[in-house]
C-alpha cells in the first residue's frame, strides 16, 4: 500500500503543486536550452563556431529565465499589494 501512496504521489505531483514555477515558457526556454546544442552541432561544422553559438545561447536562455523570473515576481507583488490594501480597507 506505501508504493501505491507514492506512484499517486508521484504522478500528481507535477500538476498539484508544480516545482517549475515559470510554466509553459519556462519549460519552452528549458526545453530550448536542452536542445540548442545537438542542433547546433548539426548545423555548425566548425569546432569554434559551434563553441561560440553555444556559449552565446547559454547567455540567452540565462537571460530568458531571468525575464521570466522578474515577470512572476512583479505579478506576485502586485498581487500581494493589492491584498494587502484590500486588508487596510477593511480596518
Amino acid at each position: 500500500m506505501a508504493g501505491d501512496d507514492l506512484e499517486h504521489h508521484a504522478r500528481t505531483q507535477g500538476f498539484r503543486n508544480p516545482h517549475t514555477s515559470l510554466g509553459a515558457a519556462g519549460h519552452l526556454v528549458h526545453m530550448g536550452a536542452m536542445l540548442f546544442p545537438v542542433l547546433a552541432a548539426e548545423l555548425i561544422t566548425d569546432a569554434v563556431k559551434y563553441k561560440k553559438a553555444v556559449r552565446i545561447g547559454s547567455v540567452v536562455t540565462t537571460v530568458l529565465y531571468e525575464g521570466l523570473y522578474t515577470i512572476r515576481e512583479a505579478r506576485r507583488r502586485d498581487r500581494q499589494d493589492a491584498e494587502l490594501a484590500e486588508c487596510r480597507t477593511r480596518e
